[in-house]
């Protein structure tokens, strides 16, 4: 874990347990680049359309960040921290099921937050990123 970049994830035994994957800390070297990504949302190609589903928006969300990564010549392991926005709390366990698909075993700082709305009305979800290698 970690791709290509002193890092190390931390899990005390003395904090409690979480339901998806994810590290309480996560410390990289201050020789690393870091990546700051811009929240990312379901919007696709070619037209910038957005998806009327939770789970197409979602996996648009993540095609987005392993583009942007990709750019940044990273890969979804170069992540080191992750901010996820959810519009309706239903949308929790798709939520969690999906980003155990896409990340595997590779665990960032995760933080979940439940909010009233996004930019634009459709928006179901928006996930920001910090990246490091």
């Amino acid at each position: 874990m970690g791709g290509n970049m002193p890092t190390r994830f931390f899990d005390p035994k003395n904090v409690s347990t979480r339901s998806i994957p994810y590290s309480h800390g996560v410390q990289v070297e201050a020789s690393s680049t870091l990546l700051f990504m811009s929240g990312q949302v379901g919007r696709g190609l070619p037209h910038g359309e957005i998806l009327p589903d939770f789970e197409g928006q979602m996996r648009q969300t993540y095609a987005n960040i392993e583009s942007v990564l990709k750019d940044a010549n990273m890969t979804l392991t170069n992540l080191v921290k992750i901010t996820t926005y959810l519009t309706d709390r239903s949308n929790l366990e798709a939520m969690r099921e999906i980003r155990k698909e896409i990340l595997g075993d590779h665990k960032p700082a995760h933080t979940l937050v439940i909010v009233a709305g996004l930019a634009f009305e459709e928006y179901l979800i928006e996930v920001d990123c910090v990246a490091a290698i």
